[in-house]
């Protein structure tokens, strides 16, 4: 008997409420979102009056937070409307993201389907059809991430082992050994995920820094964004190849900044600049020639440095020192200000003194 596995395609392909989906394939709860439901198409077993097994899944929840699961069967997709209403179609009115999860799980109660409460494996020998509808409701607060969905329609792993008398769908002793095929579905599911970990796009954040150490770079801390972490290790061995370089430091500053930085040396500039007869600025005069400049174009935080400072400087030359410069798009003109060709006129903006703004020349006082 066949087994399915819920994918992206098959989840896309449904109606996603109050959640988001990761490249990897896994579901996030939205915090702000009032309902949080997911809501599968039809399955299709292949033939009228088809058996299911059991629908399980991983959970990782935070707070206050339970999964409803409901579960229907049925050979006909479309359910024929009361007077004065058009039939439905359970695909359709399922997956239509402008009907409220609240309404489409009513809906399911109505049809019979069965209801499983916190409950992340659940059986379902005694549902029977060709179309095989779930639908998993998240209520609380906290939050809630879900993988590995699958549907099972044998249900266990160890009832075709015993002879035909004991194989009675349903009865006491298959409830039983689900128990235990319930533990093997489990073990069988972390080996079948073990390549994940060792993906650099599916694995658990907390194994990035130990790759990353693999590869000669500290990453401990807790300190950089979950993507950017990704783009680093899995740079990692281009980077190390270009370990000391000032392409290596510009590489890092783009995947850090997610925009292009100039990494100016203090020695090459000083060396062009007198042959081309151009007088050295004076920033420039007070600098040694084991000194880089980073020109970044936006405000960096102080956190935002540190990171760079720690990044960079297991990538430097040695005996390099890194300083960062940040530029204004353009200036603005106040008091202070000539009128230059690069000016531009402050916007007005309204304040209260103990609001503790800052009287920078465009505060107007109210």
């Amino acid at each position: 008997m066949p087994r399915y596995t819920i994918r992206q395609n098959r989840i896309k392909s449904g109606c996603l409420a109050g959640f988001t989906m990761t490249s990897g394939g896994e579901l996030v709860s939205d915090k702000d979102a009032m309902y949080h439901g997911v809501f599968l198409r039809g399955i299709d077993g292949g033939e009228s009056g088809s058996a299911w097994g059991r629908f399980s899944f991983r959970e990782e929840s935070e707070g206050d937070v339970i999964c409803n699961i409901y579960i229907f069967a049925t050979d006909n997709r479309r359910r024929r409307g009361s007077k004065g209403e058009q039939d439905l179609d359970l695909d359709i009115y399922l997956s239509d993201p402008s009907i409220e999860v609240p309404d489409k799980t009513a809906m399911l109660k109505r049809l019979g389907a069965r209801q499983y409460a916190g409950s992340s494996d659940c059986l379902m020998y005694d549902l029977k059809g060709r179309y095989l509808y779930v639908a998993i409701e998240a209520k609380g607060e906290g939050s809630l991430r879900l993988r590995s969905m699958m549907v099972d329609s044998t249900g266990d792993n160890f009832m075709e082992t015993y002879p035909e008398i004991y194989r009675e769908r349903n009865s006491f002793f298959h409830r039983y050994i689900s128990i235990f095929s319930s533990i093997y579905n489990d073990y069988a599911g972390d080996i079948e995920a073990l390549p994940e970990l060792l993906d650099l796009d599916t694995c658990p954040v907390e194994l990035l820094t130990i790759y990353g150490g693999w590869m000669g770079i500290d990453l401990r801390g807790d300190f950089l964004d979950e993507d950017i972490l990704r783009d680093l290790v899995r740079e990692a061995y281009s980077l190390n190849r270009m370990k000391g370089t000032k392409r290596a430091m510009e590489r890092i500053l783009e995947i850090i900044l997610r925009e292009k930085a100039i990494v100016l040396e203090h020695n090459q500039v000083k060396s062009r600049t007198a042959e081309d007869d151009v007088e050295i600025p004076e920033h420039f005069k007070t600098k040694g020639i084991y000194d880089v400049t980073i020109l970044v174009k936006r405000h960096l935080t102080e956190e935002l440095r540190h990171q760079i400072f720690f990044i960079l400087d297991q990538f430097k030359p040695v005996r390099t020192r890194l300083n960062i410069t940040q530029l204004d798009e353009t200036p603005t003109a106040d008091s202070n200000t000539y009128l230059d060709v690069n000016f531009r006129l402050p916007e007005e903006r309204g304040a209260t003194l103990d609001e503790e703004f800052v009287l920078d020349g465009t505060i107007v006082l109210q």
